[in-house]
């Protein structure tokens, strides 16, 4: 489980680069319009919120 919460948290921290790139417009990409910056920055807080998630669970069936 320790894999996943680490895995979680990079793709997370990718989501969160790529959200700042379009913010600050850093590059121009013209994606969809639901792709904004806002959306990777959401995304990215999700994954950061699951990978804290998983390692938690994963220390409390640790101690059983």
């Amino acid at each position: 489980m320790g894999i996943l919460a680490a895995i979680l948290g990079g793709v997370g921290a990718l989501c969160a680069v790529f959200g700042i790139i379009l913010a600050i417009d850093f590059v121009t990409i013209d994606l969809n319009a639901n792709l904004s910056w806002n959306f990777w920055l959401i995304v990215s807080a999700i994954l950061f919120l699951a990978s804290i998630t998983v390692s938690l669970n994963n220390r409390g069936s640790m101690g059983e």
